[in-house]
Parts: structure tokens; C-alpha cells; sequence
């Protein structure tokens, strides 16, 4: 990190506004890295015309702005076994892979999605081979000469979710054995696990790690704060990817816009370089 053109910043900090508008926002406060995080008001990037799709990518390519993707995570299910659910789950899939390869997206993020229960080993492992074999499927959707890479996301430690933990995470990962599936790891997700668990989990993902999730949090709710407004130990973070050498994406997902010019300032203070 250099400056704030080493970050990209998530469109949830502006869901009160279309997709649109929140892309003008961004573009105003000079953001060269953009992760359209299909949700809420910007899901509708889905269903967006090519002609829609190619006025974003020219506006992209004359502002010099890179692109990533968050999947959608209402209705999407990796994780679930052969029927309607992951049946609709693919095809959302495969759209945001094809807007992704379209806009030259460095990376796609994915939820693994849902089993019944979250700490049952059976469970975890069923899910587990659900989320690779969809992997698999949607790694050869993609085009050989493109750049765009799936990636997994740590999630919070919900009732029924799977990823919430970085093993899971990593066996996924060596189950598709491919340069183009990797993790993406929240920060403030793996916080709410335990104290001191950002610190062990990061250690664990590290040699698939692609992109990290910058927020802040006290470890009780997954606030998306202005890093430095929690108590997840940055500085022990940076060290630690500093000391690995990580060069990948740095993604700020604070729920306000200033929150992520705030960390950025922050971060770029503590020379996490």
C-alpha cells in the first residue's frame, strides 16, 4: 500500500443509493478500485443490458478503475445439494461471471452458502464437497486469457452458514486445486469467532489468500466500522501480511462512505505496506 489508489472500496457503503448512483459517488471521491457488492439496491447489476454493462466498463476503463464482484448471498446456496436451490444458485452464478469476465474483474467473491448445522463435522464435509464441485463447474466458465478469479469468503459465525472458519475454507480450495480459486478473507468476520482467532485463521488462509475485507468491530456484531473504531488488532494483521509478503487486494467494506476514507487513512498511517 502506497496510497489510497492500493484500495478498493465496496459499494455496501452506499446501498441507500441505486448502483448507479452510488458508482458516481465513488467515482467523485476518487476511488480507483470498486467492488460491486450485489445486494440490496445493487443487485440489479444482474440485470443490467450490455449496453448498460458497456457505459460501466468505459467509464471504468477512462477513470483507470478496477472492478471486482460480490456474488449475490440472498437466495444462493453452494453449498446445497442437487435440486432448484443450487440449480438457480449455478445460473447467478454464472451470470456474475459473465459480467465479471465482461468488466476484466480481478476477482468474484462467493459465500460457500448454508448447511443445517454449522459445527457438525458430517455436515461441514457434505457442504464442503457441494461448494467444490460448483467450483469446479465455474472455474471452466471462465476465459482462459481473463484475469477474473473465484473466491471464497470467511463468513460470520451465523447458525447454519459454512466458511465461517478458515480450514474449511482452505479444503475447498485444495479440493478444486486451481490457481483460479482462492480466498477472500473478512477480517472483521473472523473476529467475531474469538479473540485472537483474525490472527490464527489469517495464519491458516495465508497460502491461498487473495483479497482481504477491512472493517472494524468489538467482536460482538458485525458492525462494518471505521478500522481502528474496534478492537481487532491491526497492527498484528499488517505485520503479519507484511512479513508474508501479501500482494493482493485490499477491500474496505465499512457500512458509511467516510468510514472508508477514515481507514484508509488509518491504514495507510499505520504503514501497512
Amino acid at each position: 500500500m502506497r496510497d489510497k489508489s492500493s484500495f478498493a472500496v465496496s459499494t455496501y457503503a452506499l446501498f441507500d443509493l441505486s448502483l448507479r448512483e452510488a458508482i458516481v459517488q465513488l467515482l467523485h471521491h476518487d476511488w480507483k478500485g470498486i467492488e460491486i457488492m450485489c445486494e440490496e439496491n445493487h443487485v440489479d447489476l444482474l440485470d443490467w443490458s450490455w449496453e448498460q454493462l458497456k457505459e460501466l466498463k468505459q467509464q471504468g476503463n477512462e477513470r483507470g478503475i478496477t472492478w471486482s464482484i460480490h456474488a449475490p448471498i440472498s437466495g444462493c446456496n453452494l453449498a446445497a445439494d442437487k435440486g432448484p436451490t443450487r440449480e438457480k444458485t449455478m445460473d447467478t452464478m454464472k451470470r456474475c461471471l459473465e459480467i465479471a469476465s465482461f468488466l476484466d474483474c480481478t476477482h468474484v467473491v462467493m459465500h460457500a452458502g448454508e448447511v443445517e448445522d454449522r459445527l457438525a463435522e458430517g455436515e461441514r464435509a457434505r457442504g464442503v464437497e457441494n461448494v467444490s464441485q460448483a467450483l469446479h463447474v465455474l472455474t471452466s466458465e471462465l476465459s482462459a486469457e481473463g484475469r477474473t478469479i473465484l473466491t471464497v469468503e470467511n463468513v460470520p459465525p451465523y447458525p447454519k452458514v459454512l466458511g465461517w472458519n478458515g480450514e474449511d475454507l482452505v479444503r475447498i480450495c485444495q479440493n478444486v486445486d486451481s490457481s483460479r480459486v482462492r480466498i477472500v478473507y473478512d477480517v472483521g468476520h473472523a473476529h467475531l469467532i474469538r479473540p485472537g482467532y483474525a490472527i490464527d485463521a489469517l495464519q491458516e488462509v495465508l497460502p491461498y489468500l487473495s483479497a482481504l475485507h477491512l472493517s472494524d468491530n468489538s467482536g460482538k456484531l458485525d458492525d462494518h466500522l471505521a478500522v481502528g473504531d474496534g478492537t481487532i488488532p491491526f497492527a498484528s494483521i499488517l505485520s503479519l501480511l507484511k512479513g508474508n509478503g501479501f500482494a493482493g487486494h485490499w477491500v474496505v467494506e465499512t457500512k458509511q462512505l467516510g468510514c472508508a476514507e477514515v481507514s484508509v487513512e488509518r491504514l495507510l498511517r499505520a504503514g501497512g505496506e
